[in-house]
């Protein structure tokens, strides 16, 4: 493949990535607002539990969003490394590429895995869920 190519798939994982974030946003949304309207009015165990169940299933979709990012930079720098290793010119921001996402070639393709930030971030967000769904918070009648 030549670099415009290797650039051009990158971009449509890239894309599919963010589409894929903005659900993400969504299902967190939906989240808090099940949380919320669960402790509110005081949802027995069965609501809590599936509230609880749902931010579970969001924590590690968004997880496995935030691994997929990883492993789409990290494999545009493979590739890129790997064309030019070949000999073939790249432009500067194919060579910042490389530079940012450090890849060793020996160590083969990357592999798909979620990187320290992203799961705790999604282990916070998830612990909020938690707290909003099952933790009795005082009314204010002020």
């Amino acid at each position: 493949m030549t670099e415009i190519e290797i650039l051009n798939n990158s971009q449509l994982g890239f894309i599919q990535n963010a589409i894929y974030t903005v659900a993400v946003v969504i299902m967190t949304f939906i989240s808090f607002r099940l949380g919320r309207i669960v402790n509110e009015k005081n949802g027995n165990i069965i609501a809590k539990s599936l509230v609880t169940l749902y931010g579970i299933m969001m924590t590690f979709f968004s997880i496995q969003v935030g691994a997929y990012l990883s492993y789409y930079q990290k494999a545009l720098s493979y590739n890129l490394a790997e064309l030019k290793a070949t000999g073939v010119k790249l432009s500067a921001g194919s060579e910042d590429t490389i530079s940012r996402y450090a890849i060793n070639l020996k160590d083969g393709f990357p592999k798909l895995a979620p990187e320290l930030p992203t799961i705790l971030v999604c282990t916070v967000v998830f612990l909020l869920v938690i707290g909003t769904t099952w933790i009795k918070t005082p009314l204010n009648k002020s």
